[in-house]
C-alpha cells in the first residue's frame, strides 16, 4: 500500500455509520447511506464493510440481551400478580378472623400439596431474592408487591420500545451493507472493464 493510499484509509471510528440515539438507552442510530458510490469512494468499501459488520454484531448482541430481559420479565410479572392475589386472600381471611385454613400449593410442575395455613399472625414472608426472606404485614407486603409489579410493567414497556428501535437499526444496517457490497461489485467490474480496454 502506497503512502497516498495509507492516508486515504480512514482510522477506526471515523466512518460515520451512526449518530447519537434519541432513545432512553442512548443506543446509536444507524444512519442510512444516501449516496453509496460517494461514500465508498471516500471511506473505501472493505473498511466500510468491516465497520458495518462490527456494528451489526453489536446491534444483534443488544437485541439478544433485550430479548432475554423481556423473557425474564414475562415470567416475573405473572408470578408477582399471583403473589399479590395470595397476599390479598390471606389479608381477607385474617380480617374475617379465620386463623387456619386449608389450601393447595404448587411444589413443582404438576405436583400439588395440601397444607394447613396458620393465618393468626397477620404477617407474610416474602422472598426478596439472593436467598433473603423478609416478614412483613399484609399491607407492607402488598405495597411492595404493587410497586414491583408497576416497575416490572414499565420495564417491559421500555424493553419493547428498545427492541423495536434495535430492529429498525438492524434493518437499516442490513440495507446499507447490501448497498455497499453491491456498489463495490459494480466498481470492481468497472475497474476490470477499464483495465481490459487499456
Amino acid at each position: 500500500m502506497s503512502e497516498e493510499e495509507k492516508k486515504q484509509v480512514p482510522k477506526e471510528g471515523e466512518i460515520p455509520l451512526t449518530s447519537e440515539g434519541n432513545n432512553a438507552r442512548k443506543i446509536p442510530k444507524c444512519e442510512f447511506i444516501e449516496d453509496v458510490e460517494t461514500f465508498i469512494e471516500k471511506y473505501k468499501a472493505k473498511e466500510t464493510l468491516e465497520a458495518m459488520n462490527e456494528l451489526y454484531r453489536k446491534y444483534q448482541f443488544m437485541e439478544s440481551q433485550l430479548i432475554a430481559g423481556k423473557k425474564n420479565l414475562k415470567i416475573k410479572l405473572p408470578e408477582i400478580k399471583k403473589t399479590i392475589d395470595m397476599v390479598k386472600l390471606l389479608k381477607e381471611k385474617h380480617e374475617d378472623e379465620v386463623e387456619r385454613f386449608n389450601t393447595n400449593f404448587l411444589i413443582s410442575d404438576n405436583i400439588w400439596a395440601r397444607a394447613e395455613i396458620n393465618n393468626s399472625s397477620g404477617k407474610v414472608g416474602l422472598w426478596l431474592g439472593a436467598n433473603v426472606m423478609v416478614e412483613q404485614s399484609y399491607d407492607e407486603a402488598l405495597a411492595l408487591l404493587e410497586k414491583n409489579n408497576f416497575n416490572a410493567s414499565k420495564k417491559l414497556e421500555s424493553t419493547n420500545e428498545d427492541l423495536d428501535y434495535i430492529k429498525d437499526q438492524i434493518t437499516t444496517m442490513e440495507v446499507n451493507m447490501a448497498r455497499v457490497y453491491n456498489q463495490n461489485v459494480v466498481n470492481t467490474k468497472k475497474k476490470g472493464g477499464e483495465q481490459a480496454t487499456a
